[in-house]
């Protein structure tokens, strides 16, 4: 029987475009494409870049990372036809965009008597403090507690060696790894980072919540962080997910010298839908922005 869950105001999606929501902490994707509205699971199976950020045309949706194409109507791979994306139902009920839970993408469970040749560490990451399984498929010589450079949907974030592939709870190949260990992290690059973006997340949770407060939109920033890479930022907020409130910040990430700001749920990320390759940026995370 059908669940629905109104998601956003149909007027927030325009035509031949798209955005991203969550549903029960999954990240979905909706998109207006020739006067339909078309969902699909939010991350692309090929890296974990969200799809809600891609560009729409012909009925097909392309990855704003590597430029895979997906059927709207049928989540049929184009670029390549064994990595398909889920469909989910969707309608506009008194203005309203509404999904039906029912048809949420269901998570899979590796078999783990395989061995698929990725090598996996246990990683402590973010200001969060999550811990995720994290892999490659080359070596990469690190200890416990070693600071390592990652590589997540996200961008590049610096993390904490908790397990190494000696472990045998590191090597259980039904977990998917989250993103990449990408390599070790040189001290200097550790300690010149994290007084930087101390220092601009205080000034990026001041301004944003004043913009979100003149606004009228009630999300309660408690926490944020430059990434590694210093191209984004991620907050953390309290509240229900606003499809208004990523625009809105937009100006203040370029007075930081930032490409994006982007808005998290104060929630422990969800698992990656569709498996990791221990590849970089394969899957993990959740954003809204």
């Amino acid at each position: 029987m059908p669940d629905w869950v109104s998601i956003s105001e149909e007027s927030t999606i325009a035509a031949d475009s798209g955005a991203k929501f969550f549903v029960d902490d999954v990240e979905v994707a909706v998109f207006r494409s020739d006067g339909a509205l078309y969902a699909i699971e939010g991350r692309c199976p090929h890296k974990g870049a969200s799809l809600g950020n891609g560009t729409v045309d012909g009925g097909a949706v392309t990855c704003p990372w590597h430029d895979w194409k997906f059927d709207l109507r049928t989540g049929a791979g184009l670029t390549n036809s064994s990595l398909p994306v889920a469909t989910l139902a969707v309608r506009v009920n008194n203005g309203s965009v509404e999904i039906d839970r029912e048809t949420l993408p269901q998570k899979t469970s590796l078999a783990t008597n395989v061995d698929d040749g990725i090598h996996r560490y246990l990683v402590r990451y973010g200001s969060l403090g999550w811990i995720g399984v994290f892999g490659n498929v080359d070596r990469v010589e690190c200890r416990h507690r070693d600071r390592v450079i990652l590589q997540t949907h996200r961008g590049q974030e610096v993390g904490e060696i908790l397990s190494t592939p000696e472990d045998l709870a590191a090597q259980n190949n039904s977990d998917k790894p989250g993103g990449e260990v990408v390599r070790l992290a040189a001290p200097d690059e550790v300690t010149s980072h994290e007084p930087r973006s101390r220092e601009v997340t205080l000034l990026l949770i001041e301004e944003c919540s004043c913009v979100l407060a003149e606004s009228g939109i009630d999300l309660a920033i408690v926490d944020g962080e430059v990434l590694f890479d210093g191209e984004s930022a991620v907050l953390y907020f309290l509240g229900d997910s606003n499809p208004d409130a990523g625009p809105l910040v937009t100006d203040i990430a370029k007075r930081h010298g930032l490409d994006r700001i982007e808005l998290y749920p104060f929630i422990d990320p969800p698992e990656p839908e569709g498996g990791g390759c221990g590849k970089p940026g394969c899957g993990g995370g959740g954003c809204h922005s």
